[in-house]
């Protein structure tokens, strides 16, 4: 599971809470789940109930709609999961198997009950805000005090282009004079 959590970005057990801000401590970043078939956005820690790292899964509370169920309930033989009843999930994109829903399941794994189990192995993920490069804008915005300086100057550069455009067209007709006296 180790391997599965840092492929992810995330430390084991470091998914819960993820994007809520409990008192006295820093809002954590959000981190937005994807197929790791074509990509599309599947879930994100803002949903988040916890991180099995036994099964090697993430359980959150709501998907996108991305995340189709397949209704046909079917009988876990996995080892620890004997005669849990489960929905499997999948990417509505490329069809890749994401997880699963269990809806009947023993005493012991109750916390699972109707939520969507993704497996780590079936998804990458992006945290928000995890951009390295910033556009630097240093411009000033643009007001009524600023704009009028900013007419004034087009304003100048009109100017300056029609007393060029007139002395071009000075040049034009003399070297067209000269061009028909010889």
């Amino acid at each position: 599971m180790e391997e599965a959590s840092l492929s992810l970005g995330l430390a084991p057990g470091s998914l819960k809470g993820r994007g809520q801000e409990s008192p006295g401590s820093e809002k954590l970043p959000v981190v937005v789940f994807l197929c790791a078939g074509c990509r599309r956005p599947v879930g994100d820690t803002l949903s988040c109930k916890a991180s099995n790292e036994d099964t090697n899964c993430v359980l959150l509370q709501s998907v996108t709609l991305n995340v189709s169920v397949d209704k046909e309930q079917r009988l876990s033989g996995q080892p620890g999961e004997y005669g849990c009843l489960f929905e499997t999930l999948f990417c509505s994109g490329c069809k890749m198997t994401l997880g699963s829903i269990f809806r009947c399941t023993p005493r012991h794994l109750d916390y699972k009950k109707d939520l969507f189990c993704l497996n780590v192995d079936t998804l990458e993920s992006y945290t928000l805000g995890s951009s390295e490069q910033k556009a630097n804008i240093n411009e000033e915005p643009l007001t009524l005090e600023n704009r009028a300086g900013l007419e004034e100057s087009l304003e100048r550069a009109e100017t300056i282009l029609k007393v060029l455009e007139q002395r071009l067209s000075a040049v034009e007709s003399s070297f067209a004079s000269l061009h028909n006296m010889g």
